[in-house]
């Protein structure tokens, strides 16, 4: 059966499914619709290969419609936030001049390497392009330079950071002081130098987040 134009003033369901976070009766969300896929929009020639690696629930692909003009460049193309919970995966390599993002969120992002580009701050028509850190564990830090016996760590390490797993390096400035860390918490960080020397050196706390599942680093 073929329309011309179907207009759907209330709701649009294809498939078996119920999709309850839609609403039922007089809490039905009106304009919702919901399909149960997989579904291909614009080319479908890009989706022919009969394998669950290369199946999605949504497909998107260039447009076919000739009506439009000119052709939308972007498969997709969002202008709020657009959020992934699980995984983002990127099968192809970018080749564009620009990339042009204000903020991409996904959960969990795996690529093979992580880097940056900005304008380089003081070689004209150069760019610096520098890697992110890598390493086997969702960590954080902080560094800065004390002068005194205690390092407060951010208020917010409290409720993110495994304090077992709290990592501690120190760099005495201007003489050897034997500095040490006496005890630790997830908040706090005292420091002993012998004798009783005032305090004065650079450090740099490390620790495993634990509001994220733990980083499962060798996977088949």
């Amino acid at each position: 059966m073929q329309f011309d134009d179907i207009a759907v003033g209330k709701r649009l369901f294809v498939g078996d499914g119920k999709p309850e976070i839609l609403g039922r009766g007089p809490l039905e969300v009106r304009g919702s619709s919901y399909i149960e896929g997989p579904q291909i929009v614009g080319n479908p020639s890009v989706y022919t290969t009969p394998s669950p690696t290369e199946l999605g629930t949504l497909m998107l692909g260039q447009t076919t419609n000739s009506d439009m003009k000119p052709i939308p460049f972007y498969s997709l193309f969002v202008q709020t936030f657009a959020r992934i919970k699980s995984f983002l995966k990127v099968d192809t390599l970018l080749t564009v001049k620009l990339i042009k993002s204000k903020i991409i969120y996904t959960e969990i992002l795996m690529a093979k390497s992580k880097n940056f580009i900005i304008p380089h701050p003081s070689k004209e028509n150069k760019q610096l392009v520098h890697a992110c850190l890598e390493g086997p564990e969702n960590g954080v830090y902080v560094r800065g330079r004390i002068q005194g016996n205690k390092i407060t760590l951010p208020e917010y390490w409290a409720n993110l950071v495994d304090p077992r797993t709290v990592t501690v390096c120190l760099t005495p400035v201007g003489a050897h002081q034997d500095v040490i860390v006496k005890r630790y918490d997830s908040q706090e960080i005292h420091l002993q130098s012998n004798g009783g020397v005032p305090i004065d050196c650079f450090y740099h706390v490390f620790a495993e987040r634990m509001d994220v599942q733990k980083l499962v680093v060798e996977i088949d």
